[in-house]
């Protein structure tokens, strides 16, 4: 008898236990969190920096134009290198590789302050406000790497505004994480209010990061900005109330986010700042 209950126990205890350790119910909200993880989990590795092959960025007559009318900022505004100054001068966050890939790399602390690897136009005879009928074009093919879990976003263009006029950007490009359930996607940033007015953003889904080079550029021309990915127009502003203010483009990685730690990097195969419609880098429609 006793034996026959010592029986009837440990099936029930089997069965308990089985059903203890049974995994529970997979759900959507699960698979997509999964999903994210695995996402996450793939990125691209920054290239190790090579002093023996890497080359000074002003060296490479594709890079000197826009290097003869543009400042380094690094690490912050300050300014590492003054306007046409470049002569020499590479580090591992700045240099050509053996290929004639102009890098920025930067890297940021974990809840530390914003951190930035840019060119800064100028000096201020380049600039120019939103009305010039000339026009003013940033042209680039650039590789945007999507980093290593722990950077969500950076930026790696600007139309900013000068301190004395209005000390803002009036456009950013950027890369994002994740934003409203979109996943690794570029972006643009814009200012669609009057400067003397609070200040109102439109954020604007560019399309999926590329995975190698691509070509973006920005036309500002008679109050008119149009955003370009791979040649073709994806956003256009009337920005004529932004014509009181005078402004500047940058180019480079900018770290803002306090909690955001890691390290972010782009790659230019082409760049140019231009104050007019140069044929061999601006295609311009019929109006």
């Amino acid at each position: 008898m006793i034996h026959h209950i010592l029986i009837f126990l440990m099936g029930i205890v089997f069965i308990v236990g089985c059903d203890v350790r049974k995994p529970p119910d997979e759900t959507s909200d699960q698979q997509v969190v999964d999903t994210t993880i695995n996402q996450d989990l793939v990125y691209d590795k920054t290239p190790i920096y090579d002093e023996s092959t890497s080359q000074y960025p002003n060296d490479i007559d594709k890079f000197k134009d826009v290097l003869s009318h543009s400042k380094y900022q690094y690490p912050d505004s300050t300014t590492t290198v003054e306007y046409d100054q470049f002569d020499s001068y590479k580090t591992e966050n700045f240099y050509v590789d053996k290929n004639n890939d102009f890098y920025f790399v930067v890297s940021k602390e974990k809840n530390s302050t914003k951190i930035r690897d840019e060119l800064r136009e100028g000096p201020e005879d380049r600039e120019w406000n939103t009305q010039d009928s000339d026009g003013n074009f940033w042209v680039s093919t650039i590789k945007c790497f999507k980093p290593k879990l722990g950077i969500s976003t950076y930026t790696w263009m600007q139309i900013h505004g000068t301190l004395d006029t209005f000390n803002y950007p009036l456009l950013r490009l950027l890369w994002v994480r994740s934003r409203d359930g979109i996943y690794d996607h570029i972006w643009s940033i814009v200012i669609i209010s009057d400067p003397d007015d609070a200040r109102v953003y439109e954020w604007t889904d560019l399309g999926k990061r590329p995975d190698g080079f691509f070509n973006a550029s920005v036309y500002v021309q008679d109050n008119i900005m149009e955003i370009k990915i791979n040649d073709v127009v994806v956003k256009t502003y009337d920005v004529t109330y932004w014509e009181s203010v005078t402004n500047y483009f940058k180019a480079g990685i900018y770290l803002n986010i306090f909690q955001d730690g890691g390290e972010g990097t782009i790659a230019y195969r082409e760049l140019q700042f231009l104050d007019w419609a140069d044929p061999d880098y601006v295609t311009l429609t019929d109006p």
